[in-house]
């Protein structure tokens, strides 16, 4: 063979592999999220136009199955850019499996007309639609809805008034009374929201933003970050910078009250699917508990950050697939054709935990009466190294101080509420149970250790740790924030952080407080829970500081609106042992 035929050879071998692939592509899909056999050979596709009540039209696109007349029905409706053309190529497996798949752009999103302002529209340009595809002739009356995060949200938006032809919900990675979720204790969530922010401010997507939503979020005062970091005035993050308070109007909009109030008001069978280290994780557990429809839905929940995969430090075997696509396609099956359940039981939570080597399937998750043990903060002397003071040995009359200077804030490393990975992975935020290094915890002088014994036998952590911790504080308002850390087998991984401010001491707080400097003031600082088993010879170890950068705002040390503070002052922080002590719901290994 000469060196001409070679050439295009390698050439042809070149230009063959992505057109099979692409040609393929339905078929990798399954085999790669481990579907059974496609029952259609060859569906359709169709464009199609879908106007609102008020003119706007939205960019709609429908899968049929070939060989069917009538099918069950997924409608998906999708923000964002690049999960579209994987959208197209899930709606494409789901007709090929004897579903029509209906996959919507959002108003103000992709090709779809109108503007952007998330969620705003949802409800409206939701059951509009719906009223649209009922009256469709090859739908059968069956509806599904699915997809992840701001895909659920969507499902949520509407969920109290669907057509009796909704048969079920599949809400993934989301959940209802974002209250939750985009502030801690008066913190604002800049890895979730100004992340999001400079992402997408409007229509389309800026994946090259990732450092200047860094910038952004380090701004002060923070009102100033759209204009200056993400080329525009952004009136939907400026809202949020303004409704730290749980009792600001801007939760009490219809829109909100609407979407907190939806899982009470939902009467369909939904299949919940949740990751313990994902942003949305406590009001995503939250809407489950509240559901109207529990005893016949179900609630899966493992390991997993926002986009379903495993990531951190952890030797988990936890499954990570996207969007748990086998318990997805059986739950369809069930509610859309009728067939039996294979592994879902409704009224239980299916669940893999931190350790596990196997689902569970439970009655109720956390468990309803836990055994809750305290331990007391103690030996602070060695809190400020990397000995660590004691969790376990009462110091009643004892304190420490640190000094808290927020040019200096501690680094996030993993947790739950990270989002900017999805899409700046380029910035190394990486979510979930991560290992913690010396140079971001005993090495700093602004870092308190403290550890428990090493235990007898082996402890599973199952539901909502809380840390009740007295402090005082130079400053007129400061924040406390505290890690759980589970130390074993050489590694010290982050099971959950928490925290509190002085002015938002609790979660009883429905408005600020005012704490003289100097003040005693009890905090609680309440963790999300997690199922999380420590080995024999583990030990559980707490870190306590005041801030962690970029997962929240680095607080100012000043009794003022945290949006339009532009400067910041460096406190002394004292943290008190008497009542100061951590409680850890541990249930039967």
């Amino acid at each position: 063979m000469n060196t001409k035929r070679v050439v295009l050879t390698v050439c042809g071998l070149l230009l063959a592999v992505p057109l099979l692939a692409l040609w393929q592509r339905h078929t990798l899909f399954r085999h790669a999220t481990g579907l059974p056999a496609f029952t259609s050979a060859d569906f359709t596709t169709e464009t199609v136009w879908v106007t609102m009540r008020d003119g706007v039209k939205l960019h709609t696109e429908l899968f049929l199955p070939a060989d069917l007349e009538k099918a069950p029905v997924v409608l998906v409706r999708n923000p964002y850019q690049t999960l579209r053309s994987i959208e197209r190529v899930q709606c494409g497996a789901l007709a090929r499996l004897g579903y029509a798949c209906v996959l919507q752009d959002v108003r103000g999103q992709l090709d779809s007309e109108g503007e952007w302002y998330p969620i705003i529209h949802e409800r409206e340009d939701g059951l509009d639609t719906l009223a649209w595809l009922t009256k469709q002739p090859w739908q059968d009356g069956h509806i599904g809805m699915r997809g992840p995060s701001y895909l659920t949200c969507v499902q949520w938006a509407m969920a109290d008034e669907l057509p009796p032809e909704v048969k079920t919900l599949v809400p993934s990675m989301f959940g209802t009374d974002l209250r939750q979720v985009f502030y801690e204790r008066g913190l604002f969530r800049h890895d979730l929201l100004t992340a999001w922010a400079t992402l997408m401010p409007q229509r389309g997507m800026n994946y090259t933003a990732g450092y200047r939503y860094l910038e952004a979020a380090a701004h002060r005062p923070a009102l100033e970050a759209d204009e200056k970091f993400m080329g525009q005035r952004v009136t939907w993050y400026r809202d949020l910078l303004h409704a730290a308070s749980p009792t600001h109007d801007f939760w009490f909009t219809p829109q909100m009250t609407t979407l907190r109030a939806a899982p009470e008001k939902t009467r369909v069978p939904m299949l919940f699917l949740a990751g313990f280290f994902e942003p949305f994780f406590a009001t995503h557990l939250d809407a489950w508990q509240r559901s109207a429809t529990k005893d016949q839905s179900v609630f899966v929940v493992a390991p997993l950050n926002h986009v379903a995969m495993v990531s951190g430090d952890s030797d988990t075997a936890a499954p990570g697939r996207l969007d748990h696509w086998p318990l997805m396609l059986e739950w369809f099956d069930h509610h859309l054709k009728g067939r039996p359940l294979r592994t879902l039981t409704p009224g239980t939570v299916k669940l893999w935990g931190v350790g596990d080597d196997a689902w569970r399937t439970l009655p109720d998750w956390p468990p309803p009466a836990p055994t809750v043990m305290s331990w007391p903060l103690g030996r602070p002397r060695d809190s400020n190294t990397c000995e660590g003071g004691s969790l376990g040995f009462i110091d009643r009359a004892e304190s420490v101080d640190f000094t808290f200077d927020p040019a200096n804030p501690v680094p996030t490393r993993g947790g739950a509420s990270l989002l900017s990975f999805v899409f700046f992975r380029y910035l190394g935020l990486t979510p979930g149970p991560l290992a913690q290094r010396p140079e971001d915890s005993c090495l700093r002088d602004d870092v308190l250790t403290f550890r428990s014994e090493p235990v007898a036998t082996a402890q599973r952590l199952s539901g909502a740790a809380k840390l009740k911790l007295e402090v005082s504080s130079s400053a007129p308002d400061t924040a406390f924030v505290a890690r759980l850390i589970a130390e074993a087998d050489g590694k010290a991984l982050l099971v959950r952080e928490a925290a509190a401010t002085l002015a938002w001491p609790d979660a009883q707080a429905t408005e600020p407080r005012e704490t003289p400097p100097g003040t005693k003031v009890l905090l609680e600082l309440d963790f999300w829970p997690i199922d999380w088993e420590l080995p024999a010879g583990g030990r559980w170890r707490l870190d306590v500081t005041s801030s962690s950068f970029p997962a929240l705002h680095v607080h100012s040390n000043r009794a003022t609106p945290w949006e339009t503070e532009p400067g910041f002052d460096v406190a002394k922080q004292t943290v008190y042992f008497g009542p100061s002590q951590l409680e850890l719901p541990l249930g039967a290994p």
